[in-house]
């Protein structure tokens, strides 16, 4: 697991970007969001350039059924999320994985019908300064959870059921669906995203794993 900070764009790092990415890149018009896309892409590029021991720019990403993107060629499964300032890159050696990161934002406006009727219960009797990390962490949960399916948001994420926020990071019900994949358990993590973040893994089948946190100053060109 990679983590990085946005702070400023940096051109010199669009070369490790492929065609489409530079597009994306040139469609943003913040400067911050500039900056966070292009430390996500070319952060994601190192990091699988280094595992691989190939070159970042050359490498050509596909993508599965529901988006998720993958290496034909190569036997690794990532995933990427950033937001705010905060960019996180999961990697493993063939388990699917899923990694989200989201900034704590004011609880005006969230989305609370994407929390399921447990949750919700729960959700309720939290006092009202702490809502905003519960919902988050209840969020980001759920979303690194749908990423290593590679399902995303085309479920309704409140068909998951999630352990409370105050409580180690699981996944306990699926409305709906009898597990996630066929002999596949869900092991979902908390993740130490920084102050004012709140940050979750999940992997899919096995045991228990270790994640090991790498905090990058910069990302190099």
């Amino acid at each position: 697991m990679w983590t990085a900070r946005a702070v400023s764009v940096s051109p010199d790092r669009l070369r490790l970007l492929d065609d489409r990415e530079r597009r994306v890149y040139g469609s943003l018009l913040r400067e911050a969001d500039r900056a966070l896309y292009l430390t996500a892409h070319a952060l994601l590029r190192r990091v699988l350039g280094e595992v691989l021991d190939r070159d970042p720019a050359g490498l050509v990403f596909a993508a599965g059924p529901h988006g998720k993107p993958y290496l034909e060629d190569a036997p690794v499964e990532f995933s990427l999320s950033h937001s705010g300032e905060r960019v996180a890159v999961a990697l493993t050696s063939g388990t699917p994985v899923g990694v989200d990161v989201e900034r704590v934002t004011d609880l005006a406006g969230l989305p609370l019908p994407v929390l399921s009727g447990e949750e919700r219960t729960v959700f309720d009797r939290v006092p009202e300064p702490e809502r905003a990390a519960a919902f988050t962490a209840y969020w980001v949960r759920k979303e690194a959870v749908l990423k290593a399916t590679g399902e995303g948001l085309r479920v309704d994420p409140a068909r998951l059921t999630v352990s409370a926020p105050d409580r180690p990071a699981e996944l306990l019900g699926w409305r709906g669906r009898d597990g996630v994949q066929p002999h596949r358990r869900v092991r979902l993590y908390d993740l130490d995203a920084g102050e004012g973040y709140r940050g979750a893994v999940a992997l899919l089948g096995g045991g228990a794993h270790r994640i090991v946190v790498r905090t990058v100053s910069s990302v190099r060109c």
